[in-house]
């Protein structure tokens, strides 16, 4: 039993691609490259919004930020809020986030998928990638980096 169990579980995994913990992503239609990193204990996309300038557009709350990658091209993204998420972090304290969408590529994989927006200024990558773009697309391998080059039609 247990070998017909790793059996499948080996079959479902051959399926999928292999991606590192680290990668490139493209936001589009902005086009911005950014180094993301692959979480797989996240369940949720975040991206660095140190300084959201929230707003309203035809009667629903909108939010406006910059995006800067290391090559310090920069983009301004407007986007609709889609809900606010409660996210548990270390030590158990919860903090409340707006929620957008954004169409991430990684690989030859778009997804269009929510992502939080949180100051991510002290970390090392803007974009952390979660379960709800992994899922079905990707298995991340611990020990590998940039294995992928963004390859995703406009």
């Amino acid at each position: 039993m247990a070998l017909l169990s790793a059996l499948a579980c080996q079959t479902y995994a051959s399926g999928l691609a292999t991606a590192g913990w680290i990668e490139k992503a493209v936001l589009l239609p902005q086009n911005i490259s950014l180094h993301a990193k692959l979480d797989t204990g996240a369940r949720t996309s975040s991206i660095n919004a140190p300084d959201p300038d929230y707003f309203e557009r035809d009667g629903k709350q909108w939010v406006r930020f910059r995006v800067t990658n290391k090559d310090i091209e920069s983009v301004m993204i407007e986007a609709p809020i889609v809900r606010e998420s409660n996210i548990k972090r270390h030590f158990g304290e919860k903090q409340t986030r707006p929620v957008i969408r954004l169409q991430i590529c990684i690989g030859d994989v778009l997804k269009t998928v929510e992502v939080n927006l949180v100051d991510r200024s002290g970390l090392n990558y803007q974009l952390l990638v979660g379960r709800n773009f992994l899922k079905d697309s990707y298995l991340v391998h611990s020990g590998s980096t940039y294995t992928l080059s963004p390859d995703c039609d406009d």
